[in-house]
């Protein structure tokens, strides 16, 4: 923990993908499903094989970003690795890839469809429930737009009940994306308090880099293939939410205590 995390807390601010909803799965085969027969045949089979997900080399990279920052990283890499057909590139029966435009609507139409089932990350309820009971305000920063947040929540309103304040990548007053400071001050201004005075928890590490740089404490909770020497912006890192000990910033809950199978 770094030295300077224990200052007291006057509220909490969740980032979304990846650290309340496990949609990081779900965004992978959303992606190249959006690509459709862009991506040739060979190297479709091989995703498939490989369970549909993004190869980490690339996923690491986007993770937290905003879709106009991170799909045109995505095609780039697909001209690179799938053989995707590169600008003015013509091959019989193979289409050109979508626009950045046309990708990210594709992309989230298939995410929108997708996350009618998806899964909370282990201890997201009991963690929100938990603080909402303190009476500590509570707030997400997330880079998804808001048509997408909409479909996101549909499972899970017994998350987003207690969560009055929610602040998206595509709100008109939030002007640059993770991991510029703007959403976690947009966030905590909506929350009556300082940036100073959050503590932000997020799986990306722009996401930290974003919290940081706004001002507020940042707990990482990283995806697992993760390096966690990475994180060394965040004050601590937690391999899932139910470590969270919210002692040294006067928050009266200690995760473990509430977990089924105590964590390790």
């Amino acid at each position: 923990m770094n030295s300077d995390s224990t200052r007291i807390i006057k509220a909490v601010i969740f980032d979304l993908d990846g650290t309340l909803l496990d949609t990081e799965t779900l965004s992978d085969r959303a992606t190249l499903e959006a690509f459709g027969d862009a991506i040739p045949l060979e190297a479709r089979e091989k995703m498939r094989r490989n369970g549909n997900v993004l190869p980490w080399e690339i996923k690491s990279q986007i993770l937290g970003l905003r879709g106009d920052e991170w799909i045109p990283m995505v095609i780039a890499y697909g001209r690179e690795h799938w053989d995707i057909l590169k600008e003015g590139e013509e091959v019989s029966g193979q289409p050109p890839p979508p626009s950045v435009d046309d990708l990210w609507q594709g992309w989230e139409t298939n995410l929108n469809e997708f996350c009618k089932t998806v899964e909370e990350c282990p201890g997201a309820t009991v963690l929100v429930q938990k603080l909402a009971e303190l009476g500590i305000p509570l707030a997400i920063a997330t880079s998804s737009r808001a048509a997408a947040v909409a479909q996101k929540r549909l499972k899970h309103e017994n998350i987003f009940q207690h969560i009055p304040v929610i602040v998206t990548g595509d709100s008109p007053t939030v002007r640059n994306g993770k991991p510029a400071p703007d959403i976690y001050i947009e966030a905590a201004r909506q929350l009556g308090v300082s940036p100073s005075e959050c503590l932000v928890f997020e799986d990306a590490t722009v996401g930290c880099e974003s919290g940081k740089r706004a001002g507020c404490t940042v707990i990482a909770v990283p995806d697992p293939r993760m390096d966690k020497d990475v994180y060394a912006s965040a004050d601590v890192v937690l391999p899932d939410l139910w470590h969270f000990d919210g002692e040294p910033w006067g928050i009266s809950l200690k995760m473990a205590s509430f977990a089924k199978k105590p964590p390790n």
